[in-house]
């Protein structure tokens, strides 16, 4: 997946205005909800969906949360939150590929976080957003758990396909969507 993708990461990554130098709270608080109206709408159900135990997906889920509980910190109320626009992206997840595929962009920005979080970290002061915390100390060994279970589950090329165009059409969905909300 991630050769598949390479060129979307790298796109989305340059592009994004909370990763720009002089980035703060502003920019952070419009990334988030951003992401929360392209990732919210689907996130329960790719969690809740049959995964491999090994996979441990309720410990994975609930991200949607960490963002709104930032927003709220910021000092949104629930009606600002429950008003942000949907992207209206509706990932595949009727496969355990697709499912790894839109997974692995999720959970490939738990690794992302953590080099926002030391750009923010002077511009944020004393406010430690609750997503740019992702996985904590744990976020490297999350991610190699991740690629490991689709390293196994992922055995033949028909469904390392199917993931890596499901992880390119949630990069895609996501730059459109940051553009298009104005945090990239």
């Amino acid at each position: 997946m991630r050769k598949a993708t390479g060129d979307l990461h790298q796109d989305l990554e340059q592009t994004l205005l909370v990763a720009a130098p002089g980035a703060g709270q502003s920019e952070y608080l419009s990334y988030a909800a951003a992401l929360l109206g392209w990732m919210g709408p689907f996130e329960a159900q790719l969690w809740n969906a049959p995964w491999p135990e090994n996979m441990r997906a309720a410990e994975r889920g609930g991200k949607s949360q960490w963002i709104e509980d930032d927003l709220r910190a910021a000092g949104m109320n629930d009606a600002a939150i429950n008003k942000l626009p949907d992207s209206g992206f509706t990932p595949r997840l009727d496969t355990l590929a697709s499912r790894f595929g839109t997974a692995y962009v999720i959970e490939g920005a738990q690794l992302g976080t953590q080099v926002l979080r030391k750009k923010l970290s002077n511009s944020l002061s004393s406010w430690s957003p609750r997503w740019l915390l992702g996985y904590g100390p744990h976020t490297a060994e999350k991610w190699r758990a991740f690629v490991a279970c689709a390293e196994t589950h992922l055995h033949d090329g028909e469904s390392r396909h199917e993931a890596a165009m499901a992880a390119r059409d949630a990069f895609a969905s996501l730059a459109a969507w940051f553009r298009l909300r104005g945090a990239a």
